[in-house]
């Protein structure tokens, strides 16, 4: 079963490309990658696209700009696997993240979200320490050395208390995912108030 990878675009076309690219490099060939153009006022990205020979990448473009919310509902319609992720435009996969997320919804299919552990790079990829980001990972984040299943009121007050999620890298089961909605009015905290209508 290959992971779902929906790839929402609007900004840097080089930045696209390194994620892409980063794709491509994963250790599992095990993945479909749908790229959502969302009308980027470039034309050389479609262009770009038409030049990869792979049929596991998709690239669409949307005729008007539709804006993040609604691009996030474009991508959802057009997965086709059991499990997605919504990959930012400007993020990178580490080599081994499909067969991490393939294993953990292996080893637990009951769980709608999978949350793999990342590291957090700053604008040239290089590997960044943020205060805020050294307490998410250290303090509030429920800490293992192995997979955890985390549900119910615990995990969201968990969440309430520190939101230590990573979008660019969170896994959904499809199915869960439809049950709940994109809200309009919060755009920048999607992430959040999604897994909270999950939980």
């Amino acid at each position: 079963m290959p992971l779902d990878i929906l790839l929402p675009f609007w900004g840097d076309p080089e930045f696209l490309f390194a994620t892409v690219d980063s794709v491509l490099a994963q250790d599992s060939d095990d993945w479909l990658l749908t790229v959502v153009d969302d009308a980027y006022p470039d034309d050389s990205v479609a262009a770009r696209f038409r030049d990869i020979d792979d049929p596991r990448i998709t690239y669409h473009r949307n005729e008007v700009n539709l804006g993040i919310t609604d691009n996030y509902r474009r991508c959802l319609e057009l997965a086709t696997q059991d499990v997605l992720v919504f990959l930012g435009c400007d993020d990178l996969l580490l080599p081994n993240y499909v067969d991490t997320v393939l294993e953990a919804h292996a080893a637990h299919p009951e769980a709608a979200i999978i949350q793999p552990g990342v590291q957090v790079i700053d604008e040239h990829g290089v590997v960044a320490r943020t205060l805020v980001d050294s307490v998410k990972q250290r303090v509030v984040m429920p800490r293992s050395t192995e997979r955890q299943l985390l549900e119910g009121e615990r995990l969201a007050a968990n969440l309430l208390h520190g939101n230590w999620m990573y979008w660019p890298s969170i896994a959904f089961r499809r199915d869960r995912l439809a049950t709940v909605e994109f809200l309009e009015d919060l755009p920048f905290i999607q992430d959040l108030a999604l897994v909270m209508d999950l939980i």
